[in-house]
């Protein structure tokens, strides 16, 4: 889907403008939709922390481009149940009602973030994705995604004989368990901070900043601090040790899924250091699983490239009626 357009049909419901949005913890991005195309237009960016709540970023986008689209579906970091969201990773809370009746849309729609970038694998090509190591076999079948941000996201794409669904959990929440001694040991600490290690705890932004400390006991004030220092060793240990969980991490969720069509990489982090990943132990822990090491090596990596897959995410699942 290079170029972010979706053709379909167009039908009464979906014939109007749409307001996307894909709402992170950190930051949010903002765009059109209009049938026939759903092409996205007047993309924008905004940092979460210069609002006081969605709605305002909302607002704020509306009179910037000066539109009314009739519509919103919003991509959200959260889990989405009933009408009420509440963000895990950001103090906000909002509702389908609420913002439906504050900015005047006839249809408000909520997904996952997670969950609207599933809807964009099947679309990703060469232009909008780059491939850690290589596979043996490049194949259709189901697609998995994970990314490290704010927090740790993970979803599927489904092939069936329809074309495909999307599923998507809270999968970034799942155990994490060590491979050696000194990953059992990193554990131990994350056990002894938090209670519970979860993926997340090391897999995003805080994490790296948490794996930093426990490996090092040096304290980091941002993740970029440690993911972009050059010539430092202890911070490239982060940043490989990182890259090994990941790979573990990534590894799992193909087997779970039968992601035969291949991993993607999202969210916030990777994209900005993919030399690194590639130069790490991420694709060497993803194909040691043993006796399926060989079912392992015929599934590709790759870290998405296109700046904003949610809203493409958005664009396929409003296209297609969801």
């Amino acid at each position: 889907m290079h170029g972010n357009a979706v053709d379909i049909m167009e039908t009464p419901e979906y014939s109007q403008s749409w307001l996307v949005a894909d709402i992170g913890a950190t930051s949010s991005r903002c765009a059109l939709l209009h049938a026939p195309k759903f092409r996205l237009s007047e993309i924008r960016h905004y940092r979460n922390d210069d609002a006081a709540d969605l709605q305002q970023i909302l607002k704020h986008y509306l009179v910037a481009t000066n539109a009314s689209p009739a519509n919103c579906a919003l991509a959200v970091a959260a889990p989405i149940d009933g009408d009420e969201i509440c963000m895990m990773n950001r103090d906000w809370r909002f509702s389908r009602t609420e913002i439906s009746r504050q900015l005047g849309f006839e249809r408000v729609k909520f997904i996952n973030d997670f969950h609207a970038v599933g809807f964009a694998l099947p679309h990703f090509n060469d232009n909008d994705r780059a491939e850690v190591g290589k596979s043996t076999s490049y194949r259709r079948g189901n697609i998995a995604a994970l990314g490290p941000g704010s927090g740790l996201g993970m979803s599927a794409w489904i092939e069936d004989v329809s074309g495909g669904s999307v599923m998507s959990g809270e999968g970034g929440h799942i155990t994490v368990s060590g491979r050696d001694e000194n990953e059992d040991a990193i554990i131990l600490k994350f056990r002894e901070r938090f209670g519970h290690c979860s993926a997340e705890r090391i897999l995003s932004g805080p994490g790296i900043v948490a794996l930093h400390s426990a490996m090092h006991d040096i304290d980091a004030e941002t993740p970029e601090e440690i993911s972009t220092a050059v010539d430092d060793p202890q911070c490239a240990a982060t940043m490989n040790q990182f890259f090994k969980f990941l790979g573990s991490a990534a590894a799992d969720l193909a087997l779970i899924t039968g992601a035969f069509g291949g991993v993607y990489i999202a969210g916030g982090i990777v994209p900005a250091c993919i030399d690194r990943i590639r130069n790490s132990e991420f694709r060497s822990r993803f194909d040691d699983k043993n006796r399926y090491g060989d079912y392992m090596r015929a599934i590709p990596t790759w870290v998405i490239t296109d700046p904003t897959p949610g809203l493409t995410g958005l664009s396929v699942f409003v296209s297609q009626g969801s």
